[in-house]
């Protein structure tokens, strides 16, 4: 270890909070590693950065395990892993909205502004009529295109909660639409 990540582990083993002196310096010493890693796992030349970061505040979150951990820079490549792969999974899903938008936007019929407006308002009415737990589960799934799982870390809840109200909240949109002779 050198005697930089040994000042800061130094800090997390006293359990003191270490300075930003230290912090900087952990960043410096590790920050190319990091770096060239999320470059190899797949991170693309425009969010490679943004990923580089996310490693770091991962890790100042969890420094308190850098007293159990021998290894830093394994300890940094597992989280440079994980935060590669959720970046990876989040920017498909993002492109895949794209097209989906794109697609959507290309067909015959592209509604005015008019119609968008009163789309939006049909969409707020319905989402107005859901109770407000399977409301924020329909919101962060279906038009903010989150995971189940984060929706329970998001709102902490159990994974199979988030699942059954999201279900239970399409069946009732379902049926508020069939009573608006609409299609779901």
């Amino acid at each position: 270890m050198s005697p930089r990540a040994a000042t800061l582990s130094a800090a997390v083993e006293s359990k003191e909070t270490p300075d930003d002196a230290s912090i900087q310096l952990f960043y410096r010493e590790h920050q190319d590693f990091v770096w060239r890693n999320a470059r190899r796992l797949g991170c693309a030349d425009e969010w490679v950065d943004d990923a580089v970061q996310e490693v770091f505040l991962v890790a100042a979150r969890r420094l308190g395990e850098l007293d159990t951990e021998p290894n830093i820079r394994g300890w940094l490549f597992a989280i440079v892993v994980r935060v590669a792969q959720r970046m990876q999974r989040d920017r498909g899903r993002y492109r895949a909205r794209l097209q989906r938008y794109s697609e959507a936007r290309s067909g015959e019929h592209v509604a005015s502004p008019e119609g968008q407006r009163a789309a939006a308002d049909q969409l707020r009415q319905l989402l107005g009529q859901l109770d407000e737990a399977r409301r924020a589960i329909v919101i962060l799934v279906e038009l903010e295109g989150m995971t189940s799982a984060e929706v329970a870390r998001v709102l902490s809840i159990p994974h199979g909660t988030v699942d059954s109200r999201l279900r239970a909240a399409r069946r009732q949109l379902a049926e508020l639409l069939a009573q608006q002779g609409a299609e779901p």
